[in-house]
């Protein structure tokens, strides 16, 4: 049976190992992690945006973990756009990244803060050009 020290020791090991996908910090590329500009889409030709995330920033796709040991539950991120819930990452192939002014990404908390509980993936926010 693990103590509460052993516990502790491995979740704090694995955090630092992992890094925060959200933080403001600049990649390898001088790109924000959370961040895609209008410039950075249009340098990478794809025909959807689900294909440009994908190719740009692939860690926002994943399922992430509950953060509880009872929440075992896996769970993308939501994606919202210019502010609306629209549901699942199947949402980003309907749009094209020529209609997208920038796209963001939240951590679990940070969404969760913003628009509510059940954000375990974060939330990717769109805000088109329309807008």
């Amino acid at each position: 049976m693990l103590t509460r020290a052993t516990i502790s020791t491995i979740l704090t090991a694995a955090l630092l190992s992992t890094g925060c996908a959200s933080s403001g910090e600049s990649g390898s590329t001088g790109r924000s992690r959370d961040l895609i500009t209008q410039t950075e889409l249009m340098e990478v030709p794809h025909s959807t945006v689900f294909e440009a995330v994908r190719a740009l920033r692939p860690r926002w796709l994943q399922a992430r973990a509950g953060a509880t040991f009872q929440s075992r539950q896996q769970q993308t991120a939501r994606v919202y756009i210019d502010g609306q819930l629209r549901g699942e990452l199947g949402e980003m192939w309907n749009l094209l990244p020529t209609e997208v002014s920038e796209i963001r990404f939240m951590s679990a908390s940070d969404a969760t803060t913003r628009f509510g509980t059940n954000h375990i993936g974060g939330a990717i926010v769109i805000t088109t050009r329309r807008r």
